[in-house]
């Protein structure tokens, strides 16, 4: 058996199933859908109109009699008030019968009658106009009969009498042929049941066929599951040990090897869960650590103070002594350099010890870049460092505090400076950029230093790592803090070529909302 097989076999039958029963329901509403047709349109057109048609062709028959008649008789008032009655009966019954006519044409269901409808409808606006031009001859022949005139009474009489029976026949045979219609449409629900009956028939036993089919799979499908709970059940009870899968090339084998590999995602999660416990502890045992740094350097800074204060006293001592003083001055001078020193890092370790929560302006991020790096520009200078600034002529707003994106940027444009160090002058580049990326903007600076390797990226935002051989390894941690307090990321990684091939550090910071017209540029955001 092919691989998928069992499935398409199982859902061949269900789907032949669905179908069936889809058919057998469709083709029912649709036979009944055509029986409550014709049903409602015998009831509610044929019918009236027959009966209305009957009832007219009735009093036709009964106004020819009495126009026959009429002349024969000696007392002619009574036939004359009854034919006169009669008259204005018969054009509402005419009336009635027209407008039945064309309700039933318009009737939708009545789309394969409309020559029929038409017809009748025809027949009874000419006989109601028959009726209307006949009123003067009715006129004309009583006149006529009580002027005891009796070549205008055969005349009126004939003419008259010919035309009522020319209407008696109209009405008759349309009557006839809505009889007809109904009859038809009664024997055509009665033939339509049997093949009705016989198609149900045939579409009942097809849903029967795949309802057995579709149980036959399910239960060969089902058979090999009896292993696979027990397994289940093993694994529920906390044995990860690689189980047994069958060969099977259907579902239940792919079934088994993913029940498997999820078992072993289980295991390589509960391994990274230790890890991350691990972690966990180390991370603790460095807040602790940090702690500690910032209790002792709060209590070194005061000596250092001090020290820094009287080595600049005998700075001045020995400048007093002359040239017998230049080797004290030269001694005092590296013991205040160090103090510098250690003086700066204390400063480092209370920042990532008491890093404050950013007070968040809406600023330019275009233009604090822009500042910044005209603030380090005479260093590199110096330094015989070309640096580069591209930032957009337009606005970059961002919700940041000035003071800790400034320090961020500084702490990266030092390590790019101590980067290029060790290039040639005429090599030596950092470049500092600004463009808009999804949702924020990003801030890069790129060197052509030597770059970084894959171990000092994985570790390069720990505290206390660092590549320099006097390096602190705080500055890209603590960055890192500031960004990450601001919402967003910072990520190493290689500059092109055209920017040097060093290293190039990505800081994404999210754009500030849209200001409301009239609001101003530099108020808090949690103000606002």
């Amino acid at each position: 058996m092919s691989a998928r097989s069992l499935r398409k076999e199982i859902v061949a039958g269900y789907g032949l199933l669905l179908l069936a029963a889809a058919s057998i329901g469709g083709y029912a509403l649709v036979r009944q859908s055509r029986a409550v047709q014709a049903l409602r349109l015998q009831n509610e057109r044929y019918l009236p109109l027959s009966f209305v048609l009957t009832e007219a062709r009735a009093a036709q028959t009964s106004m020819v009699s009495r126009l026959e008649s009429i002349v024969e008789e000696r007392d002619r008032a009574v036939s004359r008030a009854w034919i006169n009655s009669a008259r204005r009966q018969r054009r509402r019954g005419i009336l009635r019968a027209r407008l039945l006519a064309v309700s039933a044409r318009v009737d939708p269901a009545a789309r394969a009658d409309l020559a029929l409808l038409s017809r009748v409808e025809h027949t009874l606006g000419e006989i109601e106009r028959t009726y209307r031009d006949d009123e003067p001859g009715y006129a004309i022949l009583f006149a006529a009969l009580a002027a005891g005139e009796v070549d205008r009474v055969q005349d009126s009489h004939a003419r008259l009498l010919q035309r009522e029976q020319v209407a008696e026949e109209s009405l008759r045979d349309r009557a006839r042929e809505v009889v007809a219609r109904m009859r038809a449409l009664a024997g055509e629900a009665e033939r339509a049941q049997p093949q009705t009956l016989r198609v149900l028939a045939v579409i009942t036993a097809l849903a029967l066929f795949a309802g057995l089919f579709t149980a036959l799979s399910a239960m060969r499908a089902l058979r090999p599951l009896r292993l696979l709970v027990e397994r289940v059940r093993r694994v529920a009870g906390g044995d990860l040990t690689k189980g047994h899968v069958a060969a099977r090339d259907d579902e239940i084998g792919e079934l088994a090897r993913e029940f498997e590999n999820m078992v072993d995602a289980v295991k390589a999660r509960e391994v990274e869960r230790e890890q991350a416990r691990v972690k966990i502890l180390q991370n603790e045992r460095l807040a602790a650590i940090g702690r500690m740094a910032a209790h002792v350097t709060h209590e070194v800074r005061n000596p250092l103070s001090s020290i820094a204060l009287n080595a600049e006293m005998l700075v001045d001592e020995a400048r007093a002594l002359g040239e017998p003083g230049r080797e004290v001055e030269r001694l005092v001078g590296a013991i205040q350099r160090e103090a510098d020193r250690l003086t700066t890092l204390t400063e480092e370790y209370l920042s990532v010890a008491r890093l404050p929560k950013p007070r968040l302006v809406r600023e330019n991020l275009a233009e604090l870049v822009s500042e910044t790096v005209a603030f380090a520009r005479l260093e590199f200078e110096r330094a015989g460092i070309a640096l580069r600034v591209l930032v957009p002529g337009d606005p970059c707003f961002v919700c940041l505090d000035e003071a800790q994106v400034r320090q961020s940027l500084l702490n990266l444009l030092r390590n790019a400076r101590e980067a290029v160090q060790d290039v040639l002058p005429e090599r030596r580049a950092v470049t500092v950029s600004v463009r808009r990326d999804r949702d924020g903007l990003e801030l890069a600076v790129a060197d052509s230093g030597p770059g970084l390797g894959d171990d000092a990226r994985a570790h390069l935002f720990e505290l206390f790592y660092t590549t320099k051989q006097r390096g602190t390894g705080l500055g890209l941690p603590l960055t890192r803090e500031i960004v990450q307090a601001h919402g967003g990321t910072i990520d190493v990684g290689t500059a092109s070529a055209e920017d040097g091939g060093g290293a190039r550090f990505v800081i994404w910071l999210p754009s500030a909302p849209a200001m409301e017209p009239g609001a101003n540029v530099g108020v808090p955001v949690d103000a606002a």
